[in-house]
């Protein structure tokens, strides 16, 4: 009987260990370098969400995208914000840790390529005593990163 209990448990640890070196080593994939599903510009793609939210939300989300616009700001968090000045819908990239780097490479204003998984879109719908809202779409992508 104890040896039945302790062939279990070193199997049961050997499994263990088998599967955190795995999890530990397993790298997440890159999906800046893979092939984009789509190619738009920033405009673009804030301009379908805008006109018709469910058909481009069904074509888009969890969809690979590259994107070509004008970075309006880089947030503390390290993402960036993509969209033209004075216009009130952006896009937000989170970027990747292995691709931080190349933040310090780009200012507010100058033209980005990134890449990265859309994964939401929400719009502010207007109120009629709220002055305030109604401050464009904003669309989400994760993994993103700035082509190389």
């Amino acid at each position: 009987m104890k040896k039945t209990a302790f062939i279990i448990t070193g199997l049961l640890f050997v499994g263990f260990v088998v599967v955190g070196y795995l999890m530990y080593t397993n790298e997440t994939t890159d999906q800046v370098r893979k092939t984009p599903e789509y190619i738009l510009s920033a405009k673009e793609l804030l301009t379908e969400f805008e006109k018709n939210d469910v058909n481009a939300s069904s074509k888009y989300i969890d969809k690979r995208i590259q994107l070509t616009g004008v970075l309006k700001s880089i947030d503390t968090s390290g993402s960036l914000i993509l969209g033209a000045a004075g216009d009130p819908g952006e896009i937000i990239i989170a970027v990747h840790p292995r691709y931080k780097e190349s933040l310090s490479k780009v200012s507010a204003g100058s033209t980005v390529v990134v890449q990265g998984i859309c994964s939401s879109f929400s719009q502010d719908k207007p109120a009629e005593d709220d002055l305030l809202s109604g401050l464009g779409a904003t669309i989400r992508f994760r993994s993103g990163g700035i082509k190389p």
